[in-house]
């Protein structure tokens, strides 16, 4: 059954009080996360009591992750954000002389692409394959740049600037028919695409939940890895969480079956508690679900600015994008401005013109809402 996106707006006090499109950036708040930071602050002056609640509630959320994307619950990892969760992973590996190619694309986001390419370092050779227009990913130049000297395919699943989506089957069959592995940042993916790790047979899936999860703030990110794998790879920099049994607290590191054994300190805490209602949201509503109705209201958005004589800088495809629609807008940043004096939410980075994400509560009147800004925003 298809949820009533409009009754469950008043879930969200963002989306009452603006119209709010920058979901890419940071989800709109729901009033139960409200209330699950209050259970948290309530924990506070339990102090050492306060333990096993945490920790409790730590293990809900891996669980609750591992159903967002097809995995088991022992194949999550938490971690501080994805740099962090990519590092762990990329520390267990090493290049060798016949396999030492790690292969990223220049749609990368910026702190993937300095990690990925700092690993030349560690003697790898790092290869960014550009986009041919900077809207589009080389699918075709990368898996024709895979060979047998590819170790790694590090790509994002969604272009974090303009909401292009990977055709990532035929990256990651290419990988794997070379013995290579995948490394999927699926960062603006989670919540607005579906993802199945397994059916994809993907190797390692980095995400966050700030965004399309609609958490409190950052803070926290997850590491899918495929337990054969995993349970291959010796962790270069573990700590007590990456242990078997955390809370025996042993002399001697015995490492987690599963992704787990990348984590490394606890996690934070506050943050857990502000992601739990985002991600049930996520699960309840259905993530096909709230990508058809992004569908349906971006559509909408893009049959306006067409209107408008604006230039798309994303593919107009549903199977090629994601949940942001970039607008080609030279002075973006003084749009943005504008549209925010107006009470309407966008944001801009260098680049990459006006970006723009309908959530699934958003309405109608609120995408007219924002092309009548745009019209009265531009010079």
């Amino acid at each position: 059954m298809t949820p009533d996106f409009t009754a469950l707006r008043e879930r969200f006090p963002t989306l009452v009080e603006r119209a709010y499109f920058a979901t890419h950036g940071f989800g709109p708040l729901l009033r139960e996360t409200l209330r699950d930071l209050d259970d948290y602050r309530r924990t506070l002056t339990l102090r050492n009591r306060v333990v096993a609640t945490w920790y409790e509630r730590i293990v809900e959320i891996r669980g609750l992750l591992a159903q967002l994307v097809g995995a088991r619950e022992g194949d999550i990892a938490l971690g501080p954000n994805a740099t962090a969760c990519q590092a762990s992973f990329a520390a267990a590996l090493s290049p060798t002389a016949q396999c030492d190619t790690i292969l990223t694309t220049d749609l990368d986001f910026p702190s993937s692409r300095y990690l990925w390419h700092a690993q030349s370092q560690r003697g790898y050779r790092v290869i960014e394959v550009p986009s041919r227009d900077g809207v589009a990913f080389p699918v075709d130049e990368l898996v024709a740049a895979i060979d047998r000297r590819t170790a790694i395919v590090a790509v994002p699943l969604v272009a974090y600037a303009n909401g292009a989506l990977l055709d990532v089957e035929r990256v990651i069959a290419a990988a794997h028919d070379v013995g290579a592995i995948v490394v999927l940042d699926a960062y603006q993916a989670a919540g607005i695409v579906p993802i199945d790790v397994r059916a994809l047979d993907v190797d390692a899936l980095v995400s966050g939940t700030n965004k399309w999860l609609s958490s409190a703030g950052m803070g926290l990110a997850f590491l899918y890895v495929r337990r054969s794998l995993a349970n291959r790879l010796a962790p270069a920099f573990p700590g007590w969480f990456a242990h078997e049994d955390p809370l025996a607290f042993a002399d001697l590191f015995v490492p987690a079956h599963g992704a787990r054994r990348f984590e490394q300190g606890a996690p934070a805490v506050e943050a857990i508690y502000g992601a739990r209602a985002g991600i049930q949201f996520a699960l309840d509503a259905g993530v096909a679900a709230i990508r058809e109705r992004s569908f349906e209201l971006s559509d909408h958005l893009i049959a306006g600015v067409d209107r408008l004589g604006i230039p798309l800088a994303t593919p107009r495809a549903h199977a090629e994008r994601a949940g942001v629609v970039c607008l080609d807008l030279p002075d973006a940043a003084a749009i943005a401005e504008a549209l925010g004096d107006q009470g309407i939410d966008v944001d801009t980075r260098p680049g990459t013109g006006l970006r723009v994400s309908c959530h699934p509560c958003n309405t109608l009147d609120d995408v007219d809402r924002l092309l009548a800004g745009l019209t009265a925003a531009r010079p």
